[in-house]
C-alpha cells in the first residue's frame, strides 16, 4: 500500500508543476487580452481602415493620419460598435523592415486611454508594423496584426 502511495505521489508533482506553468502564464486576473486585427488599409492624406478585429469590434475607421498625428480616434461598427481614443503614439522606424521595396516601416505603439465600445482594452498597449509607401499608402507588414 505505502508503494502505491509513494508511487502517486511521484506522478503528481510533475502534473502539479505544469498546471502551475499554466497559471502562470494566464496572467493576472481582471487583466484583458489584446484584441488583435487582421488587416490595416488607407492613405494617411483619407481614411484608415482596420478589419478582421476581434473582441466584437469587427471593422474600424479613422483619419490617415491617426498613427502620425501622435493618436485619435477609431470608430467601430462591429458588435461593440463604440469609439476607441488611442493616444500616448511614439514611432519606431527600422528602414525597409519587413516591408516591400518603396515602403518604409513605421512600428507603432501607443495606449487605449478612452473607450465606449463593449471591448475591454481600456488602458491596453496599441502596437503595430505598419508599411507606407511613397504615395501615403498603409497596410500591415505582411504576417503581422496591429493589437491594442
Amino acid at each position: 500500500m505505502r508503494r502505491i502511495m509513494l508511487v502517486a505521489a511521484a506522478l503528481s508533482v510533475p502534473l502539479a508543476a505544469s498546471t502551475a506553468g499554466l497559471v502562470a502564464l494566464a496572467g493576472p486576473a481582471g487583466a484583458s487580452a489584446p484584441v488583435s486585427c487582421t488587416t490595416m488599409s488607407g492613405n494617411v492624406a483619407g481614411r484608415l481602415t482596420l478589419k478582421g478585429c476581434g473582441g466584437g469590434l469587427g471593422k474600424g475607421t479613422a483619419i490617415g493620419s491617426l498613427f502620425p498625428a501622435g493618436g485619435g480616434a477609431i470608430t467601430w461598427k462591429g458588435e461593440h460598435k463604440g469609439t476607441t481614443t488611442i493616444g500616448n503614439v511614439t514611432f519606431a522606424s527600422p528602414g525597409q523592415g519587413g516591408c516591400k521595396t518603396g515602403s518604409v516601416e513605421q512600428d507603432i505603439t501607443g495606449t487605449v486611454t478612452a473607450n465606449t465600445s463593449k471591448a475591454d482594452i481600456l488602458n491596453t498597449t496599441v502596437s503595430g508594423r505598419v508599411c507606407v509607401d511613397g504615395a501615403g499608402h498603409q497596410s500591415l507588414v505582411k504576417h503581422t496584426v496591429f493589437t491594442l
